[in-house]
């Protein structure tokens, strides 16, 4: 079935109940980085029903009381990591409607999810059928069918656009990523920063790619929350990376950059408008932030992978001892 389909026919069963009430988002890891940008948009658009998202294991540990079937529960995993499997059964125990977001149409999510979205991944991939496109085009679906959304047809017109807006953001940060490489492959500990829902590409870049994938320390951070605090970390050594968003919240990595013009040194500025994201309507730009950057900071990130010969599939624990 595909995503709008898939809604209608929820609709169709939760307007017999009551109506939505809820939609969580569950998933660990990257894959809950790639699905914020479904809970970043219906918690700033839904005006009928709540949102929240959850790590896997918690949400099975620590349930919410009010799920039932007048919720959707949206959870993605790329090879059916044990714990957002449980936590598809939970929620399906619970008379939730199951949207299981998986890489394979064969993994235990497809088999264990009520509703099943396979995404594009992989080294050749499609960025406007991965798994972040996927969680927006849900979320979309679900303002356009229970709330009539204004902006549906630009949102939807916006996906035909990723694709190009990518190809170009990475040659256009060639230059940015060789240098980040020589720059930065022998520094331990990284600062990366965002703000909005692009603040799950600064997760994803610190947890994904720069510490399972580089082993190197990395703390995500949140443009706003910086001046509470961390900042008071800010000197000349510290490598800050900041990746500064369009739309509602570009004034946080605006006054973000401003302070690191001044005080720091060793700045990568990573800025979507420069990769061209502003091809997308302005009504809607701003929920395709991580979709654009995700695939240019892994780039990078890549490149210096190269230069230090420590491949991006390397690993000390992960899927080698018991955890």
């Amino acid at each position: 079935m595909e995503v709008k389909e898939i809604i209608h026919t929820i609709k169709t069963k939760v307007d017999k109940t009551g109506g939505l009430k809820h939609v969580y988002f569950v998933a660990c890891g990257g894959s809950q980085a790639a699905i914020f940008g479904g809970f970043y948009l219906l918690n700033k658009e839904a005006k009928t029903f709540g949102t929240s998202i959850y790590n896997s294991n918690e949400f099975v540990h620590a349930t919410p009381a009010m799920l039932d079937e007048r919720c959707i529960v949206v959870l993605c995993s790329l090879n059916a990591t044990k714990e957002t499997v449980e936590a598809v059964k939970v929620a399906r125990e619970k008379g939730a409607n199951t949207i299981a977001m998986t890489g394979f149409p064969t993994t235990e999510m497809a088999k264990a999810g009520e509703y099943v979205v396979v995404y594009s991944n992989g080294e050749n991939q499609v960025y406007s059928q991965g798994n972040q496109a996927n969680a927006l085009r849900i979320g979309f679906e679900i303002l356009n069918q229970f709330e009539e959304y204004a902006n549906y047809e630009a949102a939807i017109e916006a996906f035909s656009k990723i694709d190009h807006i990518v190809s170009n953001g990475k040659k256009y940060i060639d230059r940015i990523a060789n240098n980040f490489a020589e720059e930065y492959k022998d520094d331990e500990i990284f600062y990366v920063m965002a703000s909005g829902p692009a603040y799950s590409t600064a997760y994803t870049m610190s947890y994904c790619h720069l510490m399972e994938m580089q082993w190197k320390h990395a703390i995500p951070m949140h443009s706003g929350e910086y001046f509470h605090g961390p900042f008071e970390t800010t000197d000349k050594n510290l490598p800050i990376i900041l990746l500064m968003s369009e739309g509602s919240t570009r004034p946080l990595d605006e006054r973000a950059l401003t302070f690191l013009n001044r005080y720091a040194k060793r700045v990568t500025v990573i800025d979507v408008k420069e990769l061209g994201i502003n091809i997308i309507d302005d009504r809607v730009v701003e929920y395709f932030n991580s979709v654009i950057l995700i695939p240019i900071e892994r780039e990078i990130v890549g490149r210096m992978a190269q230069l230090r010969n420590h491949s991006m599939d390397q690993r000390r624990y992960m899927w080698k001892v018991e955890y």
